[in-house]
């Protein structure tokens, strides 16, 4: 009797808490030694058509890449290939920041713990203009110039690198003293990644991950996946002071 009242404690919070905080929808799984415990979904996958979610509802899971990203380094130090104590700079040679000596001491460790004394950086709205600009949404906020005309594109690792090399910051600490959670380590590991095994990051993720693992119905386009269970990518914009839940209309 204990645990069902636990359960429904819990599971009145978190309505409460898509509520609060206008959550779409989300699941909750907790498993041991391969069997389910515990399985609820929350809201819908779609809250205009109504849609529910299910377990086997297929969510956006964004940063949660870098896991992926960490998996396929340490792959291939496995596979004598790299180290993670080595410098940067021996893979991505191009690589440079304005400090050249703590730049020849970022290793890959560095960038694999957000160690590397690389301050947070404009980049990434960089990597994203191209979406950012075809998202029709965005036409309501528009003032008299556009926003994103100021913003330099990134489509590539090397203009990735040939931005950080321009941009004057000043590390925030000797590479391993501080933490910075840096998307931009994360893109260049992935760079090393290409690198070295010769193969698109995507791909070699895919082969080397994905596949072995018996995750079929992930990827990172939404059109390479033939599956119809999947949860709308909402987004979040600010509109007369008030954040709103949107459904991105990306072309």
């Amino acid at each position: 009797m204990k645990k069902e009242t636990e359960i429904h404690d819990f599971e009145q919070y978190c309505d409460e808490m898509l509520k609060k905080y206008n959550v779409p929808g989300f699941a909750i799984g907790l498993a041991k030694e391969s069997e389910w415990n515990y399985k609820k979904e929350f809201g819908f996958r779609d809250t205009e058509a109504k849609l529910p979610l299910s377990p086997d509802t297929i969510f956006g899971v964004g940063s949660l890449t870098k896991a992926f990203t960490a998996v396929a380094i340490l792959q291939l130090q496995e596979k004598g290939k790299l180290n993670l104590n080595d410098p940067v700079i021996n893979y991505l040679p191009e690589f440079k920041t304005p400090n050249e000596v703590q730049t020849k001491q970022i290793t890959i460790h560095h960038f694999l713990t957000h160690t590397s004394g690389i301050p947070p950086l404009a980049t990434l709205m960089g990597a994203v203009k191209k979406s950012m600009e075809k998202d029709l949404s965005l036409e309501e906020n528009q003032q008299q110039e556009d926003p994103l005309d100021a913003i330099q594109a990134i489509d590539t690792y090397a203009e990735l690198m040939d931005t950080i090399a321009k941009t004057a910051f000043t590390p925030i600490g000797v590479p391993g003293t501080e933490f910075s959670y840096s998307n931009d380590a994360y893109a260049l590991l992935g760079a090393i990644i290409e690198r070295i095994s010769g193969k698109p990051y995507e791909l070699y993720v895919q082969e080397n991950i994905l596949e072995p693992a018996g995750m079929h119905h992930s990827g990172f386009q939404l059109e390479d996946l033939e599956y119809e269970d999947i949860a709308v990518l909402y987004d979040t914009q600010q509109k007369d002071d008030e954040e709103m839940i949107v459904s991105p209309t990306i072309l």
